[in-house]
């Protein structure tokens, strides 16, 4: 495998729940927010350099459309990866852009997104998560989002808030906690053991691979109607541990998930030549562990935004 080939690979891991997760995670969390932190987000959305960019398509009416542009804002780290503003800071050759009015940086920290915690079921030598990761990002995060605004400085909450709102999505994600080694997966340049890489390397009939797969558990259908339908179905889930805002619980749980049942079709399989194929069964509760992640990833959001800015 060409070294092209490989960095395409680890740059797959860079995804999460896709627009419909993000928004409806965050849209939940919107309606849980006290009256003081509610009032507080809104302020920092509206001062988002981006901010043209968050309210387009709103559907109209002052709350509706300040809601529309902080569920649209948890998608922002994504929507950055194609926009040409920014660039991929994590390649070798990076070349930086223009720091554009209002913004620190222009980096698209595609590191941030996940954290590759390894596990074997076969013995195989494992290698640990690196930094930054999205477990050290949210840490960092949580305190300086009460900050007052200040453009252009890396500690702006106007900046990070919607970092902060993409990461605890993320990290509620079980292949952004988790990835598994195997005998047959070796880094094609060392020879030495190689991740799947958040499951982007295990290929699944009917989804581009099993990272993917579960980006998209949550629905793929982008529209105002679609996602707010999940979110009313997200708003009925509660779950034992919504008060667990501890992130290295959360990645904790991923890693389990991860291990007891995203995998559960066993080491065989996975490559372009014998795809994964997902049984009904574990389509529906792959299903209904992706909404309770979602709900409790709102819930744990919500709780913490309420703490640090509706006080």
């Amino acid at each position: 495998m060409k070294t092209a080939t490989l960095l395409l690979l680890i740059c797959t891991t860079l995804s999460a729940w896709n627009s419909v997760g993000h928004k409806a995670i965050a849209g939940l969390a919107y309606d849980l927010l006290n009256d003081k932190a509610r009032a507080r987000v809104d302020s920092l959305i509206r001062q988002h350099p981006d901010f043209a960019l968050l309210i387009g398509g709103a559907p109209g009416g002052q709350k509706a459309n300040i809601r529309h542009a902080f569920m649209k804002a948890a998608f922002w780290p994504d929507i950055i990866k194609g926009d040409l503003r920014f660039y991929d800071d994590g390649k070798r050759d990076a070349v930086g852009t223009e720091i554009k009015a209002g913004f620190p940086e222009m980096k698209q920290h595609r590191d941030w997104h996940y954290i590759n915690v390894p596990f074997s079921t076969d013995g195989t030598d494992t290698v640990n998560p690196r930094d930054p990761n999205v477990l050290s990002q949210i840490r960092w995060i949580r305190p300086l989002l009460a900050n007052e605004p200040s453009p252009g400085h890396v500690k702006d909450p106007v900046y990070l808030l919607p970092w902060f709102l993409h990461l605890v999505g993320d990290i509620h994600q079980p292949l952004h906690c988790a990835t598994r080694f195997k005998k047959d997966q070796v880094n094609p340049q060392t020879g030495k053991p190689w991740s799947d890489l958040g499951g982007n390397t295990v290929n699944v009939v009917g989804s581009y691979n099993l990272h993917a797969y579960w980006d998209d558990a949550l629905g793929i259908a982008d529209t105002g109607t679609f996602v707010n339908g999940v979110v009313k179905v997200m708003a009925k889930r509660t779950g034992s541990s919504a008060e667990t805002l501890d992130p290295s619980k959360w990645v904790e749980e991923g890693l389990e998930i991860s291990r007891s049942f995203v995998y559960s079709f066993g080491n065989e399989g996975g490559g372009k030549e014998n795809p994964i194929q997902l049984t009904d069964e574990y389509r529906v509760k792959s299903r209904q562990i992706a909404l309770d992640r979602a709900a409790l990833g709102a819930r744990r959001l919500a709780a913490i935004l309420n703490a640090e800015l509706g006080n």
